[in-house]
């Protein structure tokens, strides 16, 4: 499954920061912009790109997660459809 977002791959802090956010994906659907920081899915943290492609792994098509990300200094949940 994918998010459709592009990690930032520089980015050196806990989570993955989006480079960039595919038109129509699960992503744009749950309202995740270019600049937010995934830290959470479901109920895997999101610490490093790696983090992050291991617990997009454990999920499946039409399956539904909770995403935890940041904002500036704001911590947002959304809901997100694979």
């Amino acid at each position: 499954v994918s998010m459709g977002i592009m990690p930032d791959y520089t980015f050196a802090e806990t989570g993955v920061r989006v480079d960039g956010v595919s038109e129509g994906r699960p992503a744009q659907k749950a309202g995740i912009k270019t600049g937010d920081v995934i830290i959470q899915l479901g109920d895997y943290p999101v610490v490093s790109v790696e983090a992050y492609m291991q617990a997009l792994g454990k999920f499946k098509k039409g399956d539904k997660a909770k995403v935890q990300y940041k904002r500036g200094k704001e911590t947002l949940t959304a809901d997100i459809q694979f």
